[in-house]
């Protein structure tokens, strides 16, 4: 009989949940949940949770300090989680180091990723093709990498071995030898609005002044010139979670009308009667989860050149060394040209 492990740390994680349930003709699974991301991630994850129905809920609490805490807060709960010998193992953070280990370190008949965001694509293309499903950087501090490799082996956490990988995911990927395809049709949260207001439209925000692809002053003239392609639409700015109270202050003096929602955007657009006409955004994952889940709504990709995005080449990049993040970007960007249900603008 089928038995999973779900682990996920954001809550735009639990759609893909409910579509793998279905999917995968699921009842008895387990879900694992992790308090490790920033602003209100969490709060946010636990409210989305209350649609699930898992066997075994386990929450593993914030942690920071010394590696070793921050290891055994989720290494703790590896003897009941081999103990439960599942069918399935579904993880959706290929950068968390905790789902690393646990995936590993888990024996399944399958191990599933589901999307991660646009992380899929970029380790598609960048490193699916050489067999390689992981690519942490070395830790620099070699003290800590020592006490990280101790405690990991005190538990008994391997951090290798995975040699086939099936992905779920909204996208027109390829098969390989070591990886299978499976795809997400999103059906579960498919809505096709009957009521838009046309004069609405709403701008996705990208968090690309917190992660240093851009200046504040760079990505304030970018909004303007978005908002010049719709002159005589309301525009209403919904930031990304981790955009500062002072940018979106800012942003709101372009002429903008700030939403900061308390949900993901999918959530918001589902429950939503009346729909924006448009949703844009730069490279926001949800372009391709709503333009595959709310057929009435045009949703476009706001195309700037490349460079752009140049600080983003030299930016820090979390838990990957294939590639840069600006070059992660333009494979982004391949990929919302691809997306039939993706209108894509070129801004020059």
């Amino acid at each position: 009989m089928a038995r999973a492990l779900f682990l996920i740390d954001t809550p735009n994680q639990v759609f893909n949940i409910i579509e793998a349930i279905r999917e995968y003709q699921l009842s008895d699974y387990d879900l694992m949940i992790n308090d490790c991301n920033r602003v209100d991630t969490y709060a946010q994850l636990k409210a989305r949770i209350a649609v699930l129905t898992p066997t075994h809920l386990i929450e593993v609490p914030r942690m920071t300090g010394d590696i070793s805490g921050r290891i055994e807060v989720y290494a703790r709960h590896l003897v009941f989680l081999q103990s439960r010998q599942y069918s399935h193992v579904f993880f959706s953070a290929i950068r968390q180091q905790w789902q690393r280990d646990i995936v590993c370190s888990v024996d399944a008949q399958k191990h599933i990723l589901l999307d991660d965001g646009n992380a899929t694509v970029i380790f598609y293309d960048c490193l699916f093709h050489q067999q390689k499903f992981f690519d942490f950087p070395e830790d620099p501090d070699s003290e800590r990498s020592q006490r990280a490799a101790a405690i990991r082996a005190q538990w008994h956490i391997k951090t290798s071995g995975l040699s086939t990988l099936e992905l779920f995911t909204i996208f027109d990927l390829s098969p390989m030898p070591w990886l299978t395809v499976r795809r997400n049709l999103l059906t579960k949260m498919y809505k096709n609005h009957q009521h838009l207001d046309a004069d609405l439209v709403c701008l996705l925000g990208v968090g690309a002044v917190t992660v240093n692809y851009i200046t504040e002053q760079g990505y304030l003239d970018l909004l303007a010139q978005t908002k010049d392609l719709f002159p005589e639409k309301r525009l209403c700015y919904i930031p990304h979670r981790i955009e500062s109270d002072a940018l979106l202050t800012a942003i709101a003096k372009l002429g903008f009308s700030v939403q900061r929602l308390d949900m993901p955007v999918e959530n918001w657009l589902y429950q939503s009667k009346v729909a924006p006409y448009a949703v844009l955004s730069y490279h926001s994952t949800a372009l391709f989860t709503c333009a595959a889940m709310f057929p009435a709504i045009r949703v476009i990709s706001i195309q700037p050149p490349i460079e752009v995005w140049r600080d983003a080449a030299s930016s820090h990049i979390w838990n990957f060394t294939a590639c840069n993040n600006q070059e992660g970007l333009a494979t982004v960007y391949k990929y919302l040209k691809k997306d039939k249900n993706v209108e894509c603008i070129a801004l020059n």
